[in-house]
């Protein structure tokens, strides 16, 4: 069973990566040399390139990064990919994607469309607090029109003091739909919504099966159905939890990582003990019955 769930998690990983195509790698320190680069100040940290900004302000700060002209987008769904770090960011920060495109008629203006990760949590995450490197993703869907972008612009929006280092980015195309591709996040196992709907159908039913089992050990009825089914939840608890440590080493999203391990962390905490209650609940009413048929 375990060789199997980690063949299916490798073949996720596999087709995932298939349904990305990088176009282009954007360096920092390459752009700032080209006088392309608009804001913040190239490092290293981490062992990484990255680029630095920091607001030592109270007042908002609307940064241009980079402006990259006639990207050789040729895909309905394109996105900016790559990995933020911040420290005592105040307030709900954000980087955001601006998409313009030709005017639909001579004289009128560009169109003009933005991305922003204002999520919760995962790659559309927001910049607030503080935070270890994480990846962020700011996707655009152009269908419904035949026009490829002009330009990107991206910026980075701080509404007080706060520091951010942004990893070397990527521009990348996606196969499929906006959906398929949105709901995994980039790289997350599933999006943060599921998340909620897996914890909320799943604690459910564990709820139901545990009254049913306890009901069962107090009447004494389906000894074998009881333990067996203990033990096989007891076995998903240690599954589930090193899924959880799984996902945390691969930073996936909080709706990722909080629910394998919270189901976990409560399959174990309870169940173990419940197993011991009732083998022990089994064995007194095995051992009444026997002293029973003796009298």
């Amino acid at each position: 069973m375990k060789a199997r769930l980690v063949a299916s998690l490798c073949f996720g990983i596999v087709i995932t990566c298939a349904a990305e195509q990088i176009i282009t790698e954007y360096d920092w320190s390459k752009l700032a040399q080209s006088g392309q680069l608009l804001g913040g100040t190239p490092v290293t940290i981490d062992g990484k390139s990255a680029l630095k900004v920091a607001n030592t302000n109270d007042t908002p700060l609307q940064a241009q990064l980079v402006k990259l002209a006639k990207p050789a987008i040729t895909k309905k769904l394109y996105a900016i990919t790559g990995e933020v770090k911040y420290e005592g960011v105040y307030g709900n920060g954000y980087l955001e994607m601006w998409n313009y495109f030709p005017p639909i008629k001579p004289g009128m203006p560009e169109g003009a469309y933005f991305s922003r990760t204002l999520g919760e949590s995962g790659d559309l995450g927001k910049i607030t607090g503080t935070s270890n490197w994480r990846h962020f993703m700011l996707p655009f869907d152009r269908t419904g029109t035949s026009e490829t972008p002009t330009r990107l612009e991206i910026n980075l929006f701080l509404p007080a003091q706060g520091t951010v280092f942004i990893s070397s980015i990527k521009l990348v195309e996606y196969t499929g739909t906006f959906g398929a591709t949105h709901s995994r996040s980039g790289t997350a196992w599933w999006p943060d919504w599921a998340g909620g709907l897996i914890g909320g159908v799943g604690g459910a039913i564990l709820g139901c099966l545990g009254g049913l089992l306890g009901w069962l050990s107090a009447k004494g009825k389906a000894r074998g159905f009881v333990l067996v089914s203990l033990k096989l939840l007891i076995a998903l608890g240690v599954l589930s939890t090193a899924a959880g440590f799984m996902a945390l080493a691969l930073q996936q999203p909080y709706g990722v990582w909080f629910v394998l391990l919270l189901a976990g962390v409560l399959l174990l905490a309870i169940l173990p003990f419940r197993l011991r209650d009732c083998q022990r609940r089994y064995t007194d009413l095995e051992m009444r019955k026997m002293a029973a048929m003796d009298a």
